[in-house]
């Protein structure tokens, strides 16, 4: 009876043994994190987004599909963390891209390619850029981005 409840136990805790070697927040990826929990590393909207991946069975899907945030390695590829990170951190990326400074500027210069040499240049770079970047107030992440591109392919030096 024991070795019934250790191997219940054991089974319980496999895929949260298996989240552990991901990148994703605390509650992992699927319904939870799409809506919740992607946002911040809060520990209400980690507990809600775990209990909603939980619920519907959101994060199993994922991982058997591909989707919801889930990938075979736990984590956003490298191709798409530009995307992600500039769609879900768009308002910070454009008052720090007018003002030259700041954490997620950084952060996404070094995901661009940039390294610590050429990081400060690429941030100036997004500075003299920015009416082009943002030419109205809805200047959508994908927009910025495509025209981001088209600029950065002039200055392949800015990319380390």
């Amino acid at each position: 009876m024991r070795k019934v409840i250790a191997l219940g136990i054991l089974a319980s805790l496999l895929p949260t043994l298996a989240m552990a070697r991901g990148n994703h927040p605390m509650a992992g990826c699927g319904l939870g994190y799409l809506l919740l929990s992607n946002k911040d590393n809060e520990k209400v909207t980690q507990v809600l987004g775990a209990t909603t991946n939980g619920t519907f069975g959101t994060q199993t899907f994922g991982i058997s599909s591909g989707t919801s945030g889930c990938t075979e390695d736990g984590a956003v590829k490298v191709a798409r963390a530009t995307e992600v990170f500039a769609d879900v951190n768009l308002a910070s990326l454009r008052q720090e891209m007018a003002t030259g400074e700041g954490e997620y500027v950084n952060t996404f210069a070094v995901l661009l390619g940039a390294n610590e040499a050429t990081r400060p240049q690429m941030v100036r770079f997004f500075q003299s850029e920015y009416q082009n970047l943002f030419p109205t107030a809805g200047t959508s992440s994908e927009e910025m981005l495509k025209t981001l591109s088209e600029k950065l392919a002039a200055h392949p030096e800015l990319l380390g």
